[in-house]
């Protein structure tokens, strides 16, 4: 079920009540996208709270230009920058790497066998371990593709990023993992 597209008087004249539903709506995809940024629910979970509530704050500024969906994701996408960046200034001056992961189980189809089960968890971790391994801005602009499904136009546009630095990123990043999975690719069960 599409919403209606929520215009920009909407948004700066918007209700707790409306925007309770707006994040009901939006907040599961929003989480997932920080999700897939920070490799940590914890920490998704707290950005998802401060992206929401610094919509909240910033409703009025919102021009209608796009959709409300490019905003929220945007204003994601600057909260996780904000965040990151305070992490690594609060790294370099402690000395501490503090960052934990946690991946989220990946369930194979339920009719298969165990040995195709334990086959798709042995790759989906070596999968996850590739990607985790990427230089971040090719690992960034690879999980905006590939996983969240933006366009390289799109990602440049969120990233505040040239074109062909995105496209760039992309491609080593794709190259990189095909290397690194290349042992894989032969031993993978077929259904």
């Amino acid at each position: 079920m599409n919403a209606p597209r929520i215009s920009a008087s909407h948004v700066a004249g918007l209700s707790t009540h409306q925007f309770r539903e707006l994040f009901e709506r939006e907040g599961s995809n929003v989480l997932r996208f920080l999700l897939r940024l920070t490799r940590n629910r914890s920490d998704a979970d707290d950005l998802l709270q401060e992206t929401f509530l610094t919509v909240w704050r910033k409703r009025d500024q919102f021009e209608g230009r796009g959709a409300i969906e490019g905003w929220l994701k945007r204003t994601a996408w600057r909260t996780y920058l904000n965040a990151r960046t305070l992490r690594e200034r609060r790294s370099r001056l402690a000395a501490l790497d503090d960052e934990q992961r946690a991946q989220e189980a990946a369930e194979p189809p339920a009719d298969a066998g165990i040995e195709q089960r334990d086959a798709h968890a042995f790759l989906t971790a070596k999968i996850r371990a590739a990607v985790d391994e990427l230089p971040e801005p090719a690992r960034e602009a690879f999980v905006l593709f590939r996983f969240e499904g933006l366009t390289c136009a799109q990602i440049a546009s969120l990233t505040d990023t040239p074109l062909k630095t995105v496209e760039t990123r992309v491609a080593r990043a794709t190259k990189l993992l095909a290397e690194r999975l290349r042992p894989f690719r032969d031993n993978v069960p077929l259904p």
